[in-house]
């Protein structure tokens, strides 16, 4: 009987991860066409001229895989230092769970796969969702910032060309925006730490004038989110992170550089952080599958502040077509094979389950 059950739930289940997918599917793929469109419409084609790939310097192609890996390795092994003070996971372990999480952040629409560590880390090792969460906030945060100096430090240093593109144009009020919002975060997570009783009491009593059950839930999910950010209370723990966050950082920008000079662009690793902190801060914004649309946006603005417009439509074409390229096959193929090795579905990425029957749960007992 219970194996009926099962199989009979299996189409109702299938049926709610499309109703919960397809609207927002087709709401990405709006926005991500719209967004692809901004870019063409901007003289940059999604699809580079064969001529255009003449000047390409093919050995780079390989060196940039490389970076990739390595860029890909470090932002997934910081990881287990965030998780740290709730459970020690293997190496092999924290690397599987975090490409996964990138393909699906990569693949699902509307970042709906900013969901699928948490899910994950709840499904396999009985962490919170709530504090699994804490941890990724930890991340965005760290990322959000360090992005958002990198594009202000690009702003003020790298001589600009004058442009008429009006994204281009709007491009340093929205660097130094960010620069503002991921500033603030920090300061509101060294608060949360800091003061983590004092912001559980305060949600409570807030909370509380509208529902006492209510408040006394939020108050549980405030204070096992801290429970994800507790390893900034320590030293050890904070310098390992923001080490392999550097070096995750670093070998990103140099290997964007090192592809845009493969491609014919006379171009310094100081424009390669400026384009890295561009695209981090442009593929923030929802959009559709494999973040096309934001990321051909995001590459030809930054582009366009530094470059002629002509060298831009032809070999920085050839760059974001490549580079998009070779990042969605490695990020697809570093995430679909452990995921199939773990035989994990695609309702557990979106963390259906784990949101019904465990986001209420306590969280398991710390490990110092």
């Amino acid at each position: 009987m219970s194996g009926a059950t099962t199989m009979a739930d299996e189409p109702t289940a299938e049926r709610s991860v499309a109703r919960r997918i397809l609207p927002k599917l087709g709401l990405s793929l709006l926005l991500g066409g719209l967004f692809a469109w901004i870019a063409a419409r901007g003289g940059v084609p999604l699809i580079p001229s064969r001529e255009a790939f003449a000047q390409v310097h093919w050995w780079t192609v390989p060196v940039y895989l490389l970076t990739l890996l390595a860029t890909h390795w470090f932002r997934a092994t910081r990881w287990r230092f965030l998780i740290a003070p709730i459970r020690r996971l293997p190496l092999e372990e924290v690397v599987a769970l975090n490409w996964i999480g990138f393909f699906a952040i990569f693949a699902l629409p509307l970042r709906l796969g900013e969901m699928a560590r948490p899910a994950l880390t709840k499904l396999r090792h009985g962490i919170s969702v709530s504090a699994g969460f804490g941890t990724i906030a930890v991340e965005r945060v760290v990322d959000g910032l360090l992005a958002s100096l990198c594009v202000a430090w690009a702003l003020f240093a790298l001589p600009r060309l004058p442009t008429d593109d009006p994204v281009a144009r709007a491009l340093p009020f929205y660097g130094y925006l960010a620069l503002a919002v991921f500033g603030g975060a920090f300061i509101a997570l060294a608060v949360f730490l800091w003061k983590r009783a004092w912001a559980v009491r305060t949600t409570e009593r807030l909370v509380g004038i509208v529902s006492t059950r209510l408040a006394t839930l939020l108050a549980e999910k405030v204070d096992q989110v801290a429970e994800g950010i507790r390893s900034l209370g320590s030293a050890k723990l904070t310098l390992g992170f923001l080490a392999e966050t550097l070096v995750y950082w670093g070998t990103n920008a140099a290997g964007m550089w090192l592809l845009a000079y493969g491609c014919g662009i006379p171009a310094t690793i100081g424009h390669g952080v400026a384009i890295m902190g561009i695209l981090a801060i442009g593929i923030l914004l929802p959009t559709g599958p494999g973040l096309f649309g934001n990321f051909q946006l995001a590459i030809s603005t930054g582009l366009k502040l530094y470059f002629a417009a002509e060298l831009v439509e032809q070999q920085g074409a050839v760059y974001i077509f490549l580079m998009y390229v070779m990042q969605s096959v490695f990020i697809t193929l570093a995430g679909v094979i452990p995921l199939y090795a773990m035989d994990i579905r695609l309702k557990d990425l979106l963390g259906a389950d784990q949101i019904k029957q465990g986001l209420s749960a306590p969280p398991p007992a710390r490990q110092e």
